[in-house]
């Protein structure tokens, strides 16, 4: 096949694009008949594929460079995903040559009357909704020198908008395409010269996003980038319209303080060149004359608004006060809320990264003092850090040991193990360490639910063990306080070449578990096991002859599993070619 399409794609660009997996599975759809029928032409093809949904495809030649699109989640990633692999093989492999295209289709075209082109479009506009919506848009859009007609455009915003209950997530494309559309016209009235136009019709269609927003499963951030793209819109309008920045500033402040999305979040900052002095004093003055009605919170504090309008509120004040520049007004705006340890966190974690590390030391521990009894571990670890800068170490021990205490674990452990090496006393609070982790988890603490997670408590003494490179008394301690399966089979890797035995009876153990899981992927597993570690394990303990008596304790233990005896036997009938030192099962 010839054409620009041809110069750009083929199976091996394919093959290059897509990811090895995405090919695979590509080559699968394909010989599965999954592809539609091509909409080909000289320079393009485009086909639905049917996934788990039916997802859309457009392959197109961009003079040297091929431009593909998918709807599925991958393709919108920006990826050549399988559905693209799969219409280019059926482009490539199955479209027989003398078919016709759409070029066909356009030759044809160009020979009929354009009354009986109008009326064509118009009855397939009856039957295709999407195309109905195009044809309305380019109608609604005005002609070069005429005045955009806003009324019919703003009908058309919110048909665009429409939902009816709930899109789910397999629809959500669609309703975004004909967002999309929508907003190019915009972005074609704004090329024209109509940004006044376009600066009031985006404020119409974000205002639209806010109310449909929690009327769809966004869980790809679809209509999240439809604000993006409405918002950028919005401001490059408004940097071509020249605007009357008092009342722009007004409306900005409104819709950031009320709305729910983050649309117009930071206007302040990312509008600043738009509004000007007199359109930021304005906001500024919006804002201050709220945020005096924002009453201010103590450590211990709440307030049932903290994260709704205070939140935005609170949110806007920091934005001026990051434009104004000053250290002080920024600290000013986050005094108002001191209710949680992350609040004086916040502070100090400012004051560090614009070079003030005493007043970070200061609001650290003026955080640290005012919970002294449920302290946010992050600020924790923030002070004992700027201990340790200005060498307090004792101090940075107090707070390690603290944390350590709080959460018994190997990272709290290595934490005190480096204030206390440089102190000289590891030795007296290793031992106080080892202790708390030798202890029994507390009787309220309730069990895991999840088999591998049971005795992760007790696992930290065998962590530690571990980190310490002592093997011997981290298998100790396994034995005395327990630990989890993964940390068991650790164990029994580390001690296998001088302790077989060991590690024969962790994985005995580990078999029984597995099976213990009751499904075909688990016997699978755990005949994997028994042929390729339990036989080989039998053979370092100086003991293959006893694996045959284990195959058969397995058996006898688990007969009525008719799944796991069937796997058995296949595991029993490929080892009926093997040597004897080597088969461990004769039948």
């Amino acid at each position: 096949m010839s054409g620009p399409l041809s110069t750009v794609l083929d199976e091996s660009i394919a093959e290059r694009l897509a990811s090895p997996r995405s090919f695979e599975r590509g080559v699968v759809y394909f010989e599965e008949g999954r592809v539609g029928a091509l909409r080909a032409s000289i320079g393009r093809v485009a086909a639905a594929v049917q996934g788990t949904e039916s997802y859309a495809v457009d392959l197109s030649a961009d003079g040297d460079r091929l431009r593909f699109a998918c709807s599925c989640p991958v393709g919108l990633d920006g990826e050549f995903c399988k559905h693209c692999v799969a219409v280019t093989l059926s482009w490539l492999r199955g479209h027989c040559t003398s078919a016709p295209t759409l070029d066909d289709a356009r030759a044809f075209l160009e020979t009929l009357p354009p009354q009986s082109l109008v009326e064509l479009l118009m009855d397939h506009a009856h039957e295709d909704q999407r195309l109905a919506r195009r044809l309305l848009l380019m109608a609604t859009r005005p002609q070069s020198g005429a005045s955009a007609d806003l009324v019919a455009l703003r009908v058309l915003i919110d048909r665009a908008f429409a939902y009816h209950g709930f899109v789910p997530y397999r629809e959500v494309w669609g309703y975004v395409r004909g967002i999309e559309e929508l907003t190019d016209v915009l972005d074609g009235l704004l090329q024209e010269g109509r940004a006044g136009d376009v600066v009031e019709l985006a404020e119409y269609a974000l205002a639209a996003v806010e109310r449909s927003i929690e009327h769809v499963d966004d869980s790809d951030g679809r209509m999240r980038d439809v604000v993006e793209r409405l918002e950028e819109l919005h401001l490059d309008a408004c940097r071509r319209a020249a605007p009357d920045v008092v009342a722009l500033a007004q409306r900005l402040f409104a819709r950031e303080l009320e709305g729910e999305w983050d649309v117009f979040d930071r206007a302040a900052l990312r509008y600043a060149d738009v509004l000007g002095d007199a359109g930021l004093a304005r906001y500024r003055e919006l804002a201050q004359a709220r945020w005096a009605t924002v009453p201010e919170l103590a450590p211990g504090e709440d307030s049932d608004g903290r994260y709704g309008s205070r939140f935005r509120i609170t949110r806007i004040m920091q934005t001026l006060a990051e434009l104004s520049g000053t250290l002080a007004d920024q600290i000013a705006v986050r005094e108002r809320d001191l209710a949680s340890p992350y609040s004086f966190l916040q502070i100090a974690e400012l004051c560090r990264s614009q070079g003030d590390d005493e007043a970070a030391l200061a609001w650290a521990e003026r955080g640290m003092a005012a919970f002294p009894d449920v302290p946010d571990p992050r600020l924790r670890a923030f002070l004992t850090d700027e201990y340790r800068r200005r060498g307090r170490t004792a101090d940075a021990l107090e707070n390690s040991w603290a944390t350590f205490l709080s959460r018994p674990a190997l990272e709290t452990y290595r934490e005190v193990a480096a204030d206390a090496r440089a102190l000289g006393t590891w030795v007296e609070r290793r031992h106080e360490a080892l202790e708390l982790l030798r202890s029994p988890q507390p009787a309220s603490s309730p069990p895991a639910r999840h088999p591998s997670l049971r005795g992760r408590g007790r696992s930290e003494l065998v962590r530690v063990y571990l980190w310490e490179e002592d093997p011997e008394a981290a298998w100790q301690a396994a034995k005395e306080v327990g630990c989890t399966q993964a940390l068991w089979l650790e164990l029994a890797d580390r001690r296998r070449a001088e302790h077989p035995e060991d590690a024969l009876t962790v994985y005995r153990r580990h078999v029984e578990a597995t099976i213990a899981g009751r499904d075909k992927r688990s016997y699978a597993e755990a005949v994997r096991l028994v042929d390729q570690t339990i036989r080989a394990l039998f053979d370092e303990c100086g003991r293959p002859a006893d694996f045959d008596a284990y195959v058969q304790e397995v058996r006898t233990v688990h007969r009525p599993k008719r799944n796991l005896m069937k796997l058995l036997d296949g595991l029993t009938a490929a080892s009926a070619g093997a040597t004897p030192a080597h088969r461990g099962l004769t039948g």
